[in-house]
């Protein structure tokens, strides 16, 4: 198994963990899981794109993020990817996991658009292992 595809396990893991945490009512811990299932899904779609897990010196995350999503087929959208991949980030992990701060009309919408997210990273990542016709 390759480096993206253990990423992309790993964050079909979290998302599930996510998922029961917040059947159990703990939204707290399961922004935390969302944020690392879509950490790993990023990881996978960069380290496929461009061979790093993260952006070179002087490269913001965002900017890294939307040229991956675009390398791997996604043109228009990918801006609005790569921002709800900071979003996830700032609002998910920070705000509401260590500042704890939670707002529910900012950060419910971002938990449970995670799942589409890691299920298109993997989409766009079969298409690029599809041999060219």
């Amino acid at each position: 198994m390759s480096s993206y595809e253990e990423h992309l396990e790993i964050a079909g893991h979290y998302l599930e963990e996510a998922r029961e945490l917040l059947e159990r009512g703990d939204p707290f811990d399961a922004a935390e899981k969302i944020w690392a299932a879509v950490k790993h899904a990023t990881m996978a779609l960069t380290l496929r794109a461009f061979g790093e897990a993260a952006p070179p010196k002087g490269t913001s995350w965002r900017a890294f993020v939307k040229e991956a999503f675009t390398k791997a087929g996604l043109s228009e959208e990918a801006p609005k990817w790569a921002s709800y991949c900071i979003d996830v980030r700032s609002k998910l992990h920070g705000d509401y996991f260590y500042g704890l701060t939670y707002e529910e009309e900012e950060h419910k919408p971002l938990m449970e658009r995670a799942r589409e997210y890691v299920e298109l990273v993997e989409k766009l990542l079969r298409r690029c292992q599809e041999p060219e016709r």
